[in-house]
């Protein structure tokens, strides 16, 4: 029976149409490439949502420096373009140093004009 619906399922054009692949070749990655040092690349991403706090805060922004492998979490009332602009400018920038590159998975919030002007 499994044959028969594989066979099936191979052969149905509106099936084939409406296949999508989850999955990346694995020549479509790109390796991430080696810091020599500290704060010469970061990693940012949310963790969310959780259960909004008394503070009002249900996310949670995570930057790790790849070389140290430090990681920074802060928690945050929401997850905007502005407050991640600025939270990482408060938070890590003007504690630590500028990294020379930013990791992200290209979510809204790392992917509009405040970061690419």
């Amino acid at each position: 029976m499994k044959q028969s619906i594989i066979q099936h399922i191979q052969s149905c054009l509106p099936c084939q149409q409406h296949n999508i692949s989850h999955t990346k070749k694995s020549d479509q990655f790109n390796p991430i490439p080696t810091p020599e040092g500290p704060f010469q690349l970061i990693g940012i991403d949310y963790c969310d949502p959780f259960k909004p706090t008394s503070r009002g805060n249900q996310y949670v922004l995570c930057i790790t420096d790849y070389f140290t492998k430090w990681m920074t979490a802060i928690a945050l009332p929401d997850c905007s373009a502005q407050t991640t602009a600025q939270t990482l400018f408060n938070n890590y920038i003007c504690q630590y140093d500028v990294p020379l590159a930013i990791l992200s998975d290209q979510g809204t919030h790392f992917k509009n004009h405040l970061w690419n002007p």
